[in-house]
Formats: structure tokens, C-alpha cells, sequence
């Protein structure tokens, strides 16, 4: 009953395009534009049986009261009226003040090697951005500062950027306590339990098929996972196969793979380690054996040209062996451990995972290998169409498909460890071909890549938008921004506080918030400010990218105390609310996972000084913004932003709140620029192949120059800030933060066009 088919195509099953919006919030690696040639050197597509006529499930009501009304809105949407939907924040042409006469200004000029360029641009907006080969870290920043005499700016960006070293820390930390260990032993368990049923008779002819393609599954992770050879149970072709696939590891380039049912190009590039896992040889193993456990399809229905739904029982069979042998192999518990982590720390599976595999074998009656050879395609598949099992939001797999055709639907997969849905991968895939259209017409779109202001105008930044004027020009894809924008904005704040992920995205949404405008200084009003604002938000994310791209399903396509002169917070209450939010969410979270044996130490007492320093920070931005005068206490708290300290032999530490934001205190003063592939665009439009990877990354940081008048005259702060850049590649080269770091330090890599308004 198991056949071998060739994948050709693949999507999300609903009843069209622009519900699936709304029902599956759909993302993508990446679509290749063209007829499927890129396939012709796998087998040849066998026949699967066509799917049982079965019905399928009503339509969610939420659909029709709330995102109806929004679809017909879009269908009509010119970039226009997208724009004029989502204006920009009420800005300044200019400062009204001479912010060159700024108090302390000379100091900061001398220091920071500002040049007329700079003072232009300081004159008209009240601040500049400047960006040097001087800098090192934020903590390093501030401390130089200090030891200058000069007056600091606390930026939004350097508490991001302690964010982002901190959450890499106590992932690395899950990982390497936990995780590691939990995967080796839940692989071990299984595949010895595979080994017991196979030898004993106990799998059933009609699952033989299966349960081979389970023992090449098993021993490839195994491998990956350990470096050590694997016997594999069934010898011959079986061995054969897995030498194949770890030779493709090793290649790095996609290549066709032949499992569970299906044919397909594998993107092995995929397989290159990256960010925190790149130095290590056992994260490096990890990180291989991850990947082919989170990319790995057990496809159990899959969509032809014309995408009618094609049952792949094989695929079906190898799921539900691999929850027999979860359960019977005593590996439920270690599978359901490294979940926890996961869903808390990253976010809920884009795909069906053994949970739901359990609630679907007890709903189909099925709890046995004997049962299921015995249960008709009509029963598994009638229960597999009726519900939501197994619907993919997010592609991960390189596929062709021609822009006359209907638009793909993604297969219904099962992943023993599959990787994460999230918004931002959500909406790099309906923004990029081919799920994005013309609502208009409803005409696909060729547009092959994404920008990062497709995030962030999703995420709540209009001026995203504004900037995207050009892309919309060649591009009208404006009504699937407007819904995409709706339904971020629609979900609940339960969704936000689901994974810590979530609440990092929202974090800084949170600088989107206008509420305290008219109190800001004038700088801050700028049309250029809100440019600055953007490149924090980008810059963040792009790190959040990077601490997490193993797990988040990418779319394809003995010291003196520092005491500053003068200090000032950027003041943002709304950011630093939500990032104390995200502290006693953090601890919440942990505190989770530690009540079920899940536990690093320190990480509860690194959220709790999160949470309080955020605390702070908002009091006294809430203070600057009413012109307040600060407690003796909170100028001590800003004069102890940082201290260093001498630690035995030369080894430098870090204090003060500021230090004490970093999880793991070795890396306060390390440099390492990031860099995450976020995109995956196999062809350009015209079908040729390219394999386009887009990477997020940011570099060193750039020094924030800020005036701030008030009744004492103007007077100038300065401090560190975020430095975003996009970097495209070909023939899906992936960059690790080496390679980036390279480019980093033989010079300035560009930025967006967008950030010119600030940096000159």
C-alpha cells in the first residue's frame, strides 16, 4: 500500500489562499519560479492513489465576522490607500533649536571623530548616528565613555543587545545540559525498540517498507548526533542509503532524497553550522542532527499539479511507528522534555508531532502496528482531512512551480522534532512567490526575496511601509500586507506570552508606541527618528534570528564605579514596561521547566534582575518625559551603569546594572557581529537558478549622538547603538558569524538605503 511518489509541490490545506491567512498563517523558504525542471534527475513520480472523497470541515466562524470584511478591503487596496491606512507618526521637518551649541557637544565631536556630514545632520534632526572601527561592545562602549568623561546616552539599543547575548547564553546552557543528552537517549531508545520489533516479527508486512525507512531516519540522527559509526538494523541498501545522505550532509548543497514515501530536493545547505554552534564539534553534531530531525518530512498527504490531495499511507505508517517506538522504547519522556524547552523558549511545531499523533490514533481507534495495517485509507484518511492534523504554515523544502499553475498547497507532515512556526518567517512567505498576489486580480507575483521592512511594517512599524513605496510599485502586493497586518494585530496577548520568542517580538513592537510623543524631545519627533527606531527594531530582530535559526522553520524561498557627568535614558516607558513584562515572563517560563526537573541554574535570578532594571528604566523615563527631577537613588543607578573590575590574573569582569544583564558575565565584553539566513530563494523570476540566501546581520556598534533641550538650554549625550545589515549570497552559501566577522572587520559593510537619513 506504501508508493513512491515525486514531490513536485507543496502548500497549506484550506479552501483557498486568503483564508489560509487567517487559519495557518502562512511562511516559506523559499518557491522556485519555473516548470520543475531543477527535478528531472530524481526517479520518476509513481502513482499514489487518489484521496478518499471524504468530507471536509466547516469553515471557522471568525473567518466571516471578522477577516471578511478586512479580505474585501484588501481586494480592493491600491499603495495608496495601503499607506494612507497606515500613516506615518506626526513628525518634525527640523529642531527648532541650535543643536550645535549643544552643552558638551565639542567633547563628543572630538571623541567620536564627527565630520560636517555628521553635523548637518545633527543641525536639521537634533541627532546622527556615527559609525567607527572604534567601537567593541556596548559594555566596552559605555566604559569608555566613562573613562572620557563624557555624557551617556542609555539607548534601547544596548538593553536589546544584552537581550540578545543573554537569551543566546541560556539557550546554549539548555542545550548543553539538557538537550543534548535528551536527544541522544530518546534516539537510542528508539531505534533499539525498532531493532526488538523487527527482529521479534512484530511489524507487519504491510509496514515493512516503513519501518526500513525508520531505521535510515534513526541511524542518520544517531551519526549526526554522536560522530560515532551506527550500525543500521537491516544492512545493505539501508546502510547504503545513510552513507548517501551523510555524504550529502557533508556536501552541504541541496540533492534529491528518497524517504517515507516521497522524492524531493533536500536543501543540505542547510546542514552548515551556524551562530553559537559553529566552534563547538558537539553543538556542531547537535546542530546537524537537529536540523535533519526538524526538516525531515514524514509527508502524509500530499497535493499534485492541480492540487488535489494524494494519500501517501507510507508516510502515515512511518508517524505512527515513530510514536510505538517513542512509547515502547521509554523515549516518550526524553522527546517530551527537549519539547518543553522548545515550546517555551521558541514556540509551538509547524507541523504534527508525536502529541498530536497520540490524540489522532486514539481518535481513528488505532493503537497498535496490527491495527493500523488494518485500518482502511478511507478511515485515516477521512480522519487526517476532517481536523487540523498536520497543516504546515511554514514551507521548508525547495520547490518548483510554474506562475500559471495553482497556487501549491503544503503536504499534511508529521516531524519527530520539527521546527517552529513564527510570525516573521509567516510573513516573509506570503510576501515572496509563490503565495503572494495581487488581490486585485489575484495574479501571482514574482517577487523572489523579501526586505526586512516586510517584518516590521507586520510587526506594527508604519513607516516601514512607506519605505517599501518602490517594492509596491513593481510589486502590488499591498493587500497582503493589510491582512497580514490585521491578523498580526488581532492575536491576543496570550499569544505573546506563549514563548519567549513571542515576547522578544513584542518587546519591540513596543517602540511603535506613540502615546508619549508630544512629551519627547524634538530629536525624537524627527521624520529621521523614526528611521533610528527601525534599524533598532530590524537590528533586533536580526539577533533574535540568529540566537534561534535552529529551531524557527525558515521561510524559502577590583574597579572604580563609573560615574557620568551627565546621563540620559532614551526615553521609550512603553519599550521598557514590555521588556519587564519579558522578564517575569522569562522566569515564568523557566520556572516552568524547572518544576518538571528541567533546570539551569541562575537563569530565574537573571530574569528577576531583568525584570527590576527594566523597572527602573521606565520610572525614569517616565520621569524625563514629565520633567521631573530624578531621586538621589536613580542617579546613582545611572552613574553605576558599568564598572570594571580586574579578576585574577588580567582577566577583566563587568558590574553594575548594565553588566549584570548579561546571562553569562564571560561574554559581556565579546565581539562578535551576527548574522542569520532568513530567506531561501532557489530561482530568480525567470526559472534561472541562483540559490539566493537572504541574511539579517548586524556589526559593530555605532556611537548615537542625541540633543535634548529643556530649561537648563541643550545639551548633548552620546551612546552605543545597533548596526543593521542585509547581506544576499548565491548558490545557497550560508554565512556563520566567521565569515561575517571577516567582512566586518575589513570595513564597513552596507546598510539600507533607509538608514541614510541618520547615518551619513
Amino acid at each position: 500500500m506504501s508508493t513512491l511518489i515525486r514531490r513536485t509541490t507543496t502548500g497549506c490545506f484550506t479552501s483557498g489562499r486568503r483564508t489560509a491567512l487567517a487559519l495557518a498563517l502562512l511562511a516559506s523558504p523559499g518557491l522556485a519560479c519555473g516548470d520543475g525542471d531543477g527535478d528531472k534527475d530524481y526517479p520518476e513520480e509513481s502513482e499514489l492513489p487518489d484521496a478518499p472523497d471524504v468530507p471536509l470541515p466547516d469553515e471557522d466562524p471568525w473567518i466571516a465576522e471578522h477577516y471578511e470584511p478586512v479580505m474585501e478591503q484588501a481586494a480592493q487596496m491600491s499603495s495608496e490607500e495601503l499607506l494612507a491606512t497606515y500613516p506615518e507618526p506626526r513628525t518634525l521637518d527640523a529642531v527648532s533649536y541650535d543643536a550645535l551649541s549643544a552643552t558638551y557637544l565639542d567633547q563628543i565631536a572630538d571623541y567620536a571623530g564627527m565630520t560636517a556630514a555628521h553635523n548637518e545632520l545633527l543641525a536639521k534632526s537634533g541627532f546622527v548616528a556615527v559609525s567607527t572601527d572604534a567601537t567593541w561592545t556596548f559594555a566596552t562602549t559605555y566604559l569608555d565613555l566613562y573613562f572620557n568623561d563624557l555624557p551617556v546616552l542609555v539607548t534601547t539599543d544596548s538593553v536589546l543587545f544584552a537581550l540578545h547575548k543573554s537569551f543566546d547564553s541560556i539557550l546554549l546552557a539548555f542545550e548543553q545540559q539538557v538537550l543534548i543528552d535528551e536527544i541522544d537517549r530518546m534516539l537510542a531508545g528508539m531505534h533499539s525498540e525498532l531493532a526488538a520489533k523487527v527482529k521479534g516479527g512484530q511489524v507487519p508486512e504491510a509496514l515493512d517498507q516503513a519501518a526500513r525507512d525508520m531505521d535510515m531516519y534513526l541511524t542518520v540522527g544517531r551519526q549526526l548526533l554522536t560522530g560515532d559509526a551506527i550500525e543500521t538494523i537491516h544492512g545493505g541498501d539501508v546502510g547504503d542509503e545513510v552513507q548517501r545522505v551523510l555524504d550529502a550532509v557533508a556536501a552541504e548543497q541541496p540533492q534529491g532524497l528518497e524517504l517515507f514515501g516521497v522524492a524531493y530536493t533536500y536543501d543540505f545547505s542547510q546542514m552548515r553550522p551556524r551562530g553559537h554552534y559553529e566552534d563547538d564539534p558537539a553543538l556542531q553534531r547537535y546542530f546537524r542532527a537537529m536540523m535533519w530531525l526538524g526538516r525531515t518530512d514524514m509527508a502524509m498527504v500530499v497535493f499534485d499539479e492541480d492540487q488535489q490531495p494524494k494519500f501517501n499511507r507510507r508516510g502515515v505508517e512511518a508517524a505512527f511507528l515513530a510514536n510505538v517506538l517513542l512509547e515502547d522504547g521509554a523515549a516518550r519522556d526524553h522527546w517530551q522534555r527537549v519539547d518543553d524547552v522548545l515550546v517555551r523558549l521558541i514556540g509551538e511545531r509547524d507541523s504534527m508531532n508525536p502529541t498530536d499523533m497520540f490524540s489522532f490514533m486514539g481518535e481513528l481507534g488505532v493503537d497498535t502496528l496490527d491495527a493500523l495495517a488494518a485500518a482502511s485509507d478511507e478511515a485515516i484518511y477521512g480522519a487526517l482531512i476532517g481536523s487540523s492534523y498536520g497543516i504546515q504554515r511554514i514551507m521548508s523544502q525547495i520547490m518548483y512551480t510554474d506562475p500559471t499553475k495553482p497556487q501549491i498547497v503544503l503536504p499534511r507532515v508529521y516531524h519527530l522534532m520539527g521546527q517552529r512556526f513564527t510570525i516573521d518567517s509567516y510573513t516573509f512567505n506570503n510576501v515572496t512567490y509563490d503565495r503572494v498576489q495581487d488581490l486585485r486580480t489575484g495574479g501571482k507575483l514574482q517577487r523572489m526575496l523579501p526586505k526586512e521592512l516586510d517584518v516590521q511594517f507586520v510587526l506594527g512599524n508604519n513607516g516601514a511601509a512607506h519605505h517599501l513605496s518602490d517594492e509596491l510599485e513593481q510589486y502590488p502586493y499591498q493587500g497582503v500586507l493589510h491582512e497580514m497586518r490585521f491578523l498580526v494585530d488581532a492575536h491576543p496577548q496570550d499569544f505573546w506570552d506563549s514563548s519567549f520568542y513571542n515576547g522578544w517580538l513584542n518587546a519591540i513592537r513596543a517602540l511603535n508606541d506613540t502615546t508619549n510623543d508630544e512629551q519627547k524631545p524634538e530629536a525624537m519627533r524627527t521624520r529621521a527618528w523614526t528611521d533610528k527606531v527601525l534599524n533598532t527594531q530590524t537590528s533586533s530582530w536580526a539577533e533574535l534570528r540568529h540566537d534561534t535559526l535552529l529551531y524557527v522553520k525558515q521561510s524559502y524561498s577590583a574597579g572604580d564605579g563609573c560615574e557620568y557627568p551627565e546621563a540620559y535614558v532614551e526615553p521609550e516607558p512603553a519599550f521598557y514596561e514590555r521588556m519587564a513584562h519579558l522578564g517575569a515572563l522569562g522566569r515564568e517560563l523557566t520556572d516552568q521547566l524547572a518544576a518538571d526537573g528541567i533546570e539551569v541554574w541562575g537563569v530565574g535570578d537573571y530574569f528577576d534582575h531583568m525584570q527590576q532594571t527594566m523597572v527602573t528604566l521606565e520610572q525614569i523615563a517616565h520621569k524625563e518625559l514629565e520633567g521631573e527631577v530624578l531621586t538621589p537613588e536613580e542617579w546613582d543607578f545611572l552613574r553605576g551603569t558599568i564598572e570594571e573590575e580586574l579578576i585574577g590574573c588580567g582577566d577583566v569582569g563587568y558590574d553594575g546594572w548594565y553588566g549584570r544583564l548579561f546571562f553569562d558575565q564571560e561574554k559581556v565584553g565579546e565581539f562578535k557581529p551576527t548574522i542569520a539566513d532568513v530567506h531561501t530563494a532557489p530561482t530568480d523570476a525567470g526559472g534561472t537558478p541562483k540559490g539566493w540566501v537572504l541574511h539579517a546581520a548586524t556589526g559593530r556598534p555605532m556611537y548615537l549622538v542625541l540633543t535634548v533641550e529643556d530649561c537648563s538650554g541643550v545639551r548633548a549625550y552620546i551612546g552605543p547603538a545597533s548596526s543593521y545589515h542585509s547581506v544576499l549570497t548565491e548558490d545557497y552559501e550560508r554565512l556563520a558569524d566567521s565569515d561575517w566577522g571577516v567582512q566586518v572587520s575589513d570595513g564597513t559593510p552596507a546598510r539600507p538605503d533607509w538608514t541614510e537619513s541618520f547615518i551619513p
